[in-house]
């Protein structure tokens, strides 16, 4: 889903002047003005750091240093010194930090005016920062869960792992970011009446674990990744055409007791919010779940108590078959990513608004040429990640995993 963030700013004139007149009337002063400063609209909690302004008079080339603005409702206000009456060039630069759609996130801005009158008969004069438009944000830029086959063509099932990438022009930080991994499996098996559907307003998880933090600890830069490993060893060492991800971010790691028979490798830990399995995860070698990050704003225990519906349907045999799982507010989700067999494709597992289409990872049951393979997002020609809502035009299967070996 898109989310990208860029800024661009202009300069203009709001705010009444007061002024007084010296004795020469060439040499008006104006003094005591307010110059609004104005905050983006579109984005929430916008707090303005580092900032350094100046007018500089046109005709003297004299130049005034303007004080730090004042937050005053939405806006910043700017008490400005005594001006002589003239025509100045304004600048104005510092950075802003926000929140979009749940993500922090931060990018430093600097905007000029030129020729800005400021005079008696100029009295709204303003120096404004604004037009922020914010789109885009992060997306899953590669999904690699097809497992690898060992020299001995056996297969190897341990070494996936996710990466997520800052599709934005400006920092945003992980924390709270969760990867998901839905309930329900998209092959028609699967293509039960369950009740409740949650899926107009959530998604069905069987796996939740989040990025730790508290708020702005992992910050990335635009155009920048975290890659999440299953399991962050060099994988090579047990199978040579696997892959090193030792370099992860970070990794899953279950840690259940005695019950656990996961490994916790020197990367750092997701959080465990829910799994269906007390003992070790691995992602859907068969491709057939769905993927999505979320921004969680809820602490575990709060999300378990309000999110924790355990939907059930009549088998044909008149058993009652439950589906234990959490569920993820739609608005929650950052991006999702729908996965299928061609031949094999029965429902959509997550909502038709989160996803509109899906990327087929094999082409049946029986086929075993993905292994190996990654599904990768598209570029469009400006570098960017291209996230329409729609994985079968967005995203491509069989790719070269970025995290394999070129040696």
């Amino acid at each position: 889903m898109k989310k990208n963030l860029f800024l661009s700013a202009m300069l203009m004139a709001v705010s009444t002047l007061f002024f007084s007149c010296s004795n020469d009337e060439a040499n008006i002063t104006v003094k005591d003005g307010a110059i609004t400063l104005e905050m983006p609209i579109n984005v929430s909690d916008v707090v303005l750091n580092n900032f350094e302004g100046t007018a500089t008079n046109v005709q003297s080339g004299e130049v005034t240093t303007l004080p730090t603005p004042v937050k005053n409702g939405d806006n910043y206000v700017i008490t400005i010194p005594s001006l002589s009456e003239g025509r100045y060039n304004l600048t104005a630069k510092g950075n802003i930090t926000f929140v979009k759609d749940g993500v922090a996130g931060t990018t430093d801005f600097e905007v000029n005016s030129n020729d800005v009158t400021i005079s008696q008969k100029q009295a709204a004069v303003k120096l404004v920062v604004n037009s922020f438009k914010a789109e885009g944000g992060f997306v899953l830029s590669e999904i690699c869960t097809t497992g690898t086959t060992t020299p001995q063509n056996k297969n190897y099932n341990y070494d996936a792992y996710f990466v997520i990438t800052n599709n934005s022009d400006v920092v945003l930080y992980a924390d709270s970011v969760a990867l998901i991994e839905s309930q329900y499996q998209s092959g028609s098996s699967g293509m039960q009446p369950w009740d409740p559907d949650v899926r107009p307003y959530a998604i069905p998880a069987g796996s939740v674990f989040m990025i730790p933090g508290n708020g702005t600890q992992h910050p990335v830069a635009p155009g920048e990744s975290i890659v999440i490993a299953n399991n962050a060893m060099d994988h090579r060492t047990v199978n040579e055409n696997s892959y090193d991800l030792t370099s992860a971010d970070f990794e899953v790691y279950l840690d259940n007791g005695g019950n656990s028979m996961d490994t916790d490798y020197d990367t750092p830990n997701l959080e465990y919010i829910w799994c269906y399995t007390n003992t070790i995860w691995i992602p859907s070698v068969q491709q057939n779940r769905s993927y999505a990050i979320a921004r969680m704003k809820e602490n575990k225990e709060t999300f378990l108590a309000n999110h924790s519906v355990t939907p059930t349907y009549t088998a044909t045999t008149g058993k009652i078959m439950e589906s234990k799982q959490v569920q993820i507010p739609n608005e929650w989700v950052l991006d999702a990513v729908n996965l299928g067999t061609e031949d094999d494709f029965g429902w959509y597992v997550i909502s038709e608004t989160l996803d509109a289409g899906f990327v087929a990872g094999r082409a049946n049951s029986k086929d075993t040429t993905q292994r190996g393979t990654s599904i990768k997002r598209k570029k469009d020609s400006t570098g960017k990640y291209i996230d329409t809502n729609n994985s079968t035009n967005d995203l491509e299967a069989r790719q070269v995993p970025s995290m394999k070996s070129q040696d």
